[in-house]
């Protein structure tokens, strides 16, 4: 009788301690995403030159910047923008979210080095200043991984 009496209060004290653990472990590995309309890019690590752009446009309308897109009408085709295509642009060197910047985000880029990109489950090689088009329930995240800088978008 004793020892059934240990072995309930031992386990008892284990399901204690794991509940304990689980309520204080992280909930996402991945933070949460804000909560604003438009599609967001989060820089995860030491990613040098990620480039975000937002009110883009088809022709040179006297905006900033150049925004070369591989995938003008967004998803996984490529359909490239008029190279001359203007847009506003902006370094996310510092940043880690593009919402601290931009409140809607709708391309994104590493300037000076290609990067792979996991369009929805489907792999591409884009080259270096070359834009990625995102909608508003698209989100991106990027990594410095071994093979270079890695971008996934999915759904938001």
């Amino acid at each position: 009788m004793a020892r059934k009496t240990v072995l309930r209060s031992l386990a008892v004290a284990t399901a204690a301690a794991c509940g304990l653990l689980a309520a204080v472990a992280p909930a996402h590995a991945v933070p949460p995403a804000p909560a604003v309309v438009g599609g967001d890019v989060i820089r995860h690590d030491s990613i040098q030159n990620l480039i975000i752009a937002k009110d883009i446009a088809a022709t040179n309308v006297g905006r900033g910047s150049s925004c070369s897109i591989w995938n003008w009408d967004g998803g996984s085709a490529g359909n490239p923008v008029n190279p001359g295509g203007n847009c506003w642009t902006t370094s996310m060197n510092g940043r880690t979210y593009s919402w601290t910047v931009y409140s809607d985000t709708d391309a994104f880029t590493v300037r000076d080095e290609a990067y792979w990109l996991n369009m929805h489950g489907t792999w591409h090689r884009v080259g270096a200043s070359i834009y990625t088009k995102i909608n508003d329930a698209e989100n991106a995240h990027c990594y410095r991984e071994s093979d270079g800088v890695n971008c996934y978008v999915e759904w938001g």
